[in-house]
Order: C-alpha cells, then sequence, then structure tokens
C-alpha cells in the first residue's frame, strides 16, 4: 500500500461494505484535490470545522437524502403513485436486490455513518483543539450517525452497526439486530444531548443549520415512539415542545410562511442546499404540475384543512392531488430548506404517547394544535383507539412526502398488512415491510445476509 500520508482515507473501508470495488484498489486511491488527508484535519479549528459541515453536507450531496428516502417509502406505501399512473416496483412492492436507488441510499447512509465515525476517531484523537468545541463536534457526529442508523433499520431491519473506520472491521462486518441498532442510537443521541448547545448561536446567523440538543431530544422522542416507551416518548418530545421561545407552531400557511421556509419558528433542523438558491424537493421531485400524485387524492383531507390548500396541487386538467410543500423550483424565493425535524410531528408523537398513557385530555389538546393550525376544528372523541386512529390520519396529512413517515407508521402499528395487502396493484407480501440488502454489498461481504422474500 502507498504511504498513508499521501492517500486518502474518506469512506474506503465502507466500499469494502457496500461493494463498489476491490480492496487494493479502494486504498490506493489519490487524494482529491478538494479533500484534505485525515492525518491534517484535526489539527486545527477550522479544519475540523469544515469537517463537521461536510458531515451535513454529505446529506444532501446524493439524490438518496433528497429524493429516495421521499419517494420511494411513499409508493411502497399507500401514498404515493406517478402521476402517470404506469406501476414500477415501489407502487407493487417488488423491488429487487440490484434496485439502483435501493442501493444508493444504502451506501449513502453509510458514506455518512463513515464521515461521523471518521470525526469522531480524529476529533477525540487530537490535541490541537479548542476542548468545547471538540465536545460539540463529537456530539454531532453522534446525533448524525445515529440519525442514519434510525433509518437504515427501518428500511432494511438488522444492518451491520459500524462504529469505527478500522478497514478490518467493517469489510467483512455481519449484520446486528435491530434491538443492538436502537440501542446505538439511544445511546448516541443520550450522549449528544448532553453536549450540544441549546440554541443555534454557534452556527452562521443564527440559521438552523446543525444539531442542537433540541434535535437530539426530538429524534429520541421519535425513536421511544417506535419502541413502545411511552413515557420516554412524552418527556423527551414535551422537553423540546417547553422551548417556546425558539419553537413555536406558524399560523397562517401560504407560500412564505411554512414549515419548510428557512429559519422558520417550527424547524428543528434543516439541511442547507449548498450553492444552489432552490430547494430540490420543489424543483426536482414534487414540482408545479407534478411528477408523484396523493392515492387518497382529496379524500385524505377534511373540508378546510389548510395543508390541502397550500401543500397540494390540482394537476392540470385532472382531479388529481400532486404534493406540493416546497414551492421553490430553480427560482430565489422563497428561500426554503430540506426540512429534516419539526416541531409538528412532536405534538403528533406527545399526542400518541399521552393516549398510551390513558391522558386522553392532554392526547386532545396536542392533536388540537395540528387541526387549528390546519383551520380545522377541535376534536371531540374520547375513545382511545378512535383518538390513535385519528392521529394516524392526522401524521398522514401532515406528513405526507417527508422522509418516510407514511411507510414506517404502517410497520410500527402493525398495521402493514391489513392497509396495503388490499390495494389493487400491489403484489404484496408480508416480507415486503423491509427492503432488500443491495446485490452489491453481499457481493462483496460474505457475512451479510438477505432479507427474507428476496
Amino acid at each position: 500500500m502507498k504511504n498513508n500520508s499521501i492517500k486518502y482515507t474518506y469512506i474506503f473501508s465502507f466500499f469494502l461494505l457496500i461493494g463498489l470495488t476491490g480492496c487494493d484498489e479502494m486504498l490506493e486511491v489519490e487524494i482529491p484535490k478538494s479533500q484534505l488527508p485525515s492525518s491534517t484535519i484535526y489539527i486545527s479549528d477550522p479544519t475540523a470545522e469544515a469537517t463537521i459541515n461536510g458531515i451535513y453536507q454529505s446529506m444532501v450531496t446524493g439524490l438518496s437524502y433528497v429524493s429516495t428516502i421521499h419517494y420511494m417509502p411513499g409508493e411502497t406505501a399507500d401514498e404515493l403513485i406517478l402521476r402517470s399512473q404506469l406501476t414500477d416496483v415501489y407502487n407493487t412492492n417488488e423491488i429487487q436486490d440490484i434496485d439502483g436507488p435501493n442501493g444508493s441510499m444504502w451506501t449513502d447512509f453509510y458514506k455518512t455513518i463513515y464521515n461521523a465515525n471518521n470525526a469522531i476517531e480524529g476529533i477525540t484523537a487530537s490535541t490541537a483543539l479548542t476542548p468545547a468545541k471538540a465536545t460539540r463536534w463529537i456530539a454531532e457526529a453522534k446525533f448524525v450517525r445515529a440519525y442514519c442508523y434510525f433509518y437504515m433499520t427501518n428500511f432494511w431491519g438488522d444492518v451491520p452497526l459500524i462504529l469505527t473506520t478500522a478497514v478490518e472491521k467493517t469489510a467483512v462486518a455481519p449484520r446486528n439486530t435491530q434491538t443492538e441498532i436502537y440501542n446505538q442510537i439511544v445511546l448516541d443521541l443520550t450522549e449528544a444531548s448532553k453536549d450540544l448547545p441549546i440554541n443555534y448561536s454557534n452556527y452562521n446567523a443564527n440559521q438552523r443549520i446543525r444539531a442542537t440538543k433540541w434535535a437530539a431530544e426530538t429524534l429520541l422522542a421519535r425513536v421511544n415512539l417506535y419502541l413502545g416507551k411511552w413515557t420516554e416518548a412524552e418527556s423527551h418530545a414535551s422537553a423540546v415542545i417547553s422551548q417556546n421561545t425558539t419553537y413555536k407552531m406558524i399560523t397562517g400557511l401560504t407560500a412564505t410562511n411554512s414549515p419548510f421556509i428557512a429559519d422558520n419558528t417550527e424547524a428543528i433542523l434543516q439541511i442547507p442546499y449548498f450553492n444552489l438558491a432552490y430547494a430540490y424537493e420543489g424543483a426536482g421531485l414534487f414540482p408545479t404540475g407534478g411528477k408523484y400524485i396523493l392515492r387518497k387524492g382529496a379524500t385524505l383531507f377534511e373540508t378546510g384543512d389548510a395543508r390541502k390548500t397550500n401543500w397540494t396541487d390540482v394537476v392540470a386538467g385532472t382531479t388529481f392531488l400532486a404534493p406540493r410543500k416546497y414551492k421553490n423550483a430553480y427560482v430565489a424565493a422563497p428561500l426554503e430548506r430540506s426540512t429534516v425535524l419539526r416541531l409538528a410531528e412532536l405534538y403528533l408523537i406527545r399526542a400518541e404517547a399521552r393516549v398510551k398513557l390513558n391522558n386522553i385530555s392532554g392526547a386532545q389538546q396536542d392533536i388540537n394544535v395540528i387541526r387549528n393550525r390546519a383551520l380545522l376544528a377541535n376534536t371531540t372523541l374520547t375513545d382511545p383507539n378512535q383518538l390513535l386512529d385519528l392521529i394516524a390520519l392526522e401524521r398522514e396529512r401532515e406528513l405526507f412526502t417527508e422522509f418516510g413517515h407514511r411507510w414506517f407508521d404502517l410497520k410500527r402499528t402493525g398495521k402493514i398488512d391489513q392497509v396495503l395487502s388490499v390495494i389493487p396493484g400491489k403484489i404484496w407480501a408480508s416480507t415486503d415491510s423491509l427492503y432488500p440488502i443491495p446485490e452489491t454489498a453481499r457481493r462483496s461481504n460474505p457475512n451479510l445476509t438477505q432479507n427474507t422474500g428476496y
């Protein structure tokens, strides 16, 4: 192998895991001119800061983060169909292990995980960095790693839990159980929450583009909801909701007053599109006129729902409703960002947890926050099962086309077989609830087994 001081160590061990090329070839690739070797990154605050920024940037440089993660689970669930109404492997739930977008998601998540691991190792080993900043940067890296693993285990189930950059450990890493993955997610987020800043003052112009304590608490609320830990889910959600000088529900939804506008009061974490003046979701994925349409159309919404008015378009000449949450399509205004975490989800998380804890009035209050923002009347339901059904419906209405929420909700609530098995055109089997482990990854790693059904 050539001298490590002139070789680029970025994600090489994960190329082994994801199966993109051979070992010798990977470990001898020259450093791209725009990158630094890892041995020089952590010798000063500015270069370390740039590296942490790069971890966030990696979340929007590949289409997996800004495209696939929205439309693929939308199609495999009961949320989206192509405007052309042509069938594809996602709508029919016939994804193959050679599928490109599925493989790209796997690859992109592991690239970001590698970046996070590299930062944790490098910053921990460095003696040249300002201690307070180093602590914060490690916490940010742990948050991002937990975020990636949350999606990986919910898309693919058991996946390799990689916490190092050491190639001898990553190249043939076996799959870890989902329990092990979740344990690490909770550990990372708990540690990150202690060390992340409580506001955005450390970041340029107070922009909401990097993780704070409240981003970690938000993801902890979601994770505990998924794990059925209702008390913990309520507690973490309440911790963020109580920060009401920073986070507030907006009123009067419009194109320029929405939870997707840069630095709005509902935004907990947004990722900017570097060197772009538009949001890809509005420009390429859900453009004016509609590439995808909502499977349930107008029946998803109650009469007068402001989300239907402001977050959908009627496709010209049809009655189809196309998702249109992001309005910026290759123009400079309104300024929007990919919104990763936002306040509305926390009210829905807390409402569900409160029903499970038999706090009916508290659950009603949280549901009504969401309904009132959509110009809908307060709920009068008191039956726990009816309230849970309403919360599930409000999650559909509020979170459609965002980061696979509907797909994950169907799985975590045990409704997926019941809902998807009766939809015409779907070739549904219970094993379709997990996506296939990509063929390229399994080809390079003999310890990667395939999910059942593929």
